[in-house]
């Protein structure tokens, strides 16, 4: 539990306070009082109208938290003692095992580029108005 918990409860903190802060910011524009005007369901209008805006921010903090999450599970898994890449990195480094640690990073590289292209595509999905049209 500690090492889970040593990971994630700063980046969970900032996630949960960035979704509050966006949520207050989206449910006090006039769209969202048009829809309660209009009498929908709270659901619908939390879930239609204000949920896919307040993600845009979210989510886009999320791919860039992975980063520090990767270091972080370095850290964590050396001084846990946790069998793992980042462990497996830090004793082929220690080792001089060059290679080794190369193919680590270009793991740990790849799984960044993928999270963040997935992250560009749920953007694109959530917020069309947002991306670059051709003239």
């Amino acid at each position: 539990m500690l090492p889970v918990a040593a990971l994630s409860i700063g980046p969970a903190a900032l996630i949960a306070r960035l979704v509050r802060a966006e949520t207050a910011r989206e449910l006090g524009k006039d769209y969202v009082r048009l829809a309660r005007a209009k009498r929908l369901p709270a659901a619908r209008v939390h879930l239609r109208h204000v949920l896919p805006n307040a993600l845009t921010a979210t989510l886009t903090t999320g791919g860039l938290l992975l980063g520090g999450l990767i270091a972080g599970s370095v850290l964590v898994e050396s001084v846990f003692a946790w069998p793992g890449l980042g462990m497996r990195m830090t004793e082929a480094i220690t080792q001089k095992d060059f290679p080794v640690a190369q193919g680590v990073i270009l793991v740990y590289g790849a799984i960044v580029l993928v999270v963040n292209t997935a992250v560009d595509l749920a953007l694109a999905v959530l917020d069309p108005k947002s991306t670059i049209k051709e003239s």
